[in-house]
């Protein structure tokens, strides 16, 4: 009875939204969303396309992971044989995840994948539980998961671009002074978006070449071409897909004519030396699973996907299938050049194997095209974190300005300077293991949660009409898998980035009793949010559910 109101509340909910949409003479309110004025009808616009989707899974997905994550896969399995099985079932376990999400984005058809899941699923079992699990994850989401990953991507570009532009010795570290240098100059473009931004970036370019410096530039930049235009930024996603799949063939080629050579000695006999601890898999696991790390990404923007309950499943069975057989290949293709003990001993695994085969000159021009591959993702990876903040603060968990969208653009500008600015304070650390280890510990969490909102939507939303149904035995599994995930690591190996992220979870609860749960409203906040609405010509965010 309960799970039949939640689903007839659920549709309820929809039509309201439509019809108020329709005459745009009042605004939407329910349970699960706060009151958004829909005056002059400003939504974001359905502009991807099955290809355009196809093209965003992958460019997120194939990023800094399979040129980076290599060293850590086998660091845990200590063989090769049990590093490859990794690889693919790590490549399964986000499919089977992907495929989760797709049912119940076909459901709940909304930006913000898991937050709307968890709002709207566990929400259908248990109000209170559901809203308290969203809020946790879109506080986790902004602060913790969406900038760390950025972050590490473009750590990871500026590592590898300046290690194919630079002698041997590598880039140099970024002084303090520097640091402030860059901190000013971000500032001054954060608060200057406009054309002249792009000279900005070149005067910094000029001043500042280092590391961290560069990392600065990198996210301004994309901050900029995803304010700019939707469509810029979902074109220059599809040439980094190209320039990301033509890298990771040219490994794969050359890696088939070195098997037809006979160079076959590291693959043999693969799994001597092959761990014995159950539990440090999961440790293999994360490096594998962090260069599989996208494959939630289209549910993020399913108000800017054309025809979302055929495109969005068809997305993911197209497109992951393909990086599990590319990342599968590209690994026997490093062992085919490199040993276990060289493998692990190699910072740049991409780049040993590129000064083995291809010369000094390959070892130049390979870390540049694996830059432009973790620019791409970190470029996607900006792109589905400022919809995430603008659907939680559409729910109200965030404050109201970054729900809203520039008039022209029809960008969630707010929310991707917040992000922005974020993924800044991250990029200052300089340590990529603890930011990944950080983020797939908190990511698994709330994966988790998520699969469990599917499982809950099987029984209070039976009558919902499904493009694709998962099995419920195969719902139960990735959830005992995520469970995995999140315990061993801690028991196997526990660091104090573990307990930080729990703390940093958990903290939130400081603000959800008085912002979310008794809506305190701040005379501040109200002045600042219409100063930015007035200055920066934006308007609140119509919900798109056509």
């Amino acid at each position: 009875m309960v799970a039949n109101e939640s689903y007839q509340a659920s549709n309820s909910e929809i039509d309201s939204v439509r019809n108020r949409q329709t005459s745009c003479k009042s605004s939407v309110q329910s349970d699960s969303l706060p009151s958004i004025p829909c005056t002059n009808e400003i939504a974001l616009k359905r502009h991807l396309n099955l290809w355009s989707g196809i093209c965003f899974i992958v460019g997120i997905t194939i990023g800094s992971g399979i040129f980076v994550s290599p060293k850590g896969v086998l660091k845990y399995t200590e063989s090769v044989g049990l590093c490859l099985i990794i690889w693919v079932v790590s490549g399964f376990v986000a499919l089977l995840g992907a495929l989760c999400f797709a049912e119940i984005g076909g459901i709940i058809p909304r930006s913000g994948a898991e937050l709307a899941y968890m709002k709207e699923g566990i929400g259908s079992i248990h109000e209170r539980t559901g809203d308290i699990l969203a809020y946790l994850f879109n506080w986790t989401n902004t602060f913790i998961l969406k900038p760390t990953s950025t972050a590490v991507l473009v750590m990871s570009f500026a590592e590898y671009f300046l290690s194919g532009i630079m002698d041997a010795c590598g880039p140099p570290e970024t002084l303090v002074k520097i640091t402030s240098v860059f901190t000013i100059l971000m500032l001054m473009n954060i608060n200057s978006i406009s054309v002249s931004a792009a000279n900005r970036l070149n005067i910094i370019f000029v001043i500042c070449k280092v590391v961290k410096i560069l990392r600065v530039i990198i996210v301004v930049m994309l901050m900029n071409i995803n304010s700019i235009s939707v469509s810029a930024a979902n074109r220059l996603n599809i040439i980094f897909v190209i320039c990301k799949v033509v890298t990771i063939l040219t490994v794969i080629i050359v890696g088939i004519v070195r098997i037809a050579q006979g160079h076959t000695q590291y693959l043999q006999n693969g799994f001597d030396g092959t761990t014995r601890k159950p539990l440090s898999v999961a440790l293999a696991f994360y490096a594998g699973l962090w260069a599989y790390d996208g494959w939630n990404s289209l549910n993020s923007v399913t108000e800017e996907l054309q025809n979302p309950k055929r495109n969005l499943w068809l997305s993911i069975v197209l497109a992951l299938p393909s990086v599990i057989i590319l990342y599968l290949l590209t690994n026997i293709s490093y062992f085919t050049v490199m040993n276990k003990a060289l493998l692990l001993s190699s910072n740049t695994v991409a780049v040993t194997w590129g000064e083995l085969v291809l010369g000094r000159i390959g070892a130049n021009i390979l870390p540049i095209l694996i830059s432009i591959s973790a620019l791409g993702s970190a470029n996607g990876t900006l792109f589905s974190s400022a919809r995430y903040c603008m659907v939680g603060a559409r729910y109200g968990y965030l404050p109201e300005i970054f729900s809203y969208i520039q008039k022209d653009t029809l960008t969630p500008l707010p929310s991707i300077v917040l992000q922005g600015i974020l993924s800044i304070i991250f990029c200052i650390p300089s340590n990529i293991d603890e930011l990944i280890d950080v983020f797939s510990f908190s990511a698994w969490i709330f994966y988790g949660l998520t699969f469990a909102a599917t499982l809950c939507c099987k029984f209070t939303m039976k009558k919902a009409k499904r493009v694709i149904s998962v099995p419920i035995p195969l719902i139960v599994i990735v959830i005992l898998i995520s469970i995995y995930l999140v315990i061993a690591p801690v028991i196997v190996n526990p660091s104090i980035g573990f307990l930080l992220a729990t703390f940093l979870i958990l903290f939130g609860m400081v603000f959800y009793y008085p912002f979310v749960y008794y809506q305190v409203e701040l005379d501040c906040m109200k002045k600042l949010t219409k100063f930015f609405e007035v200055f920066f010509d934006l308007k609140i965010s119509a919900i798109n559910l056509d």
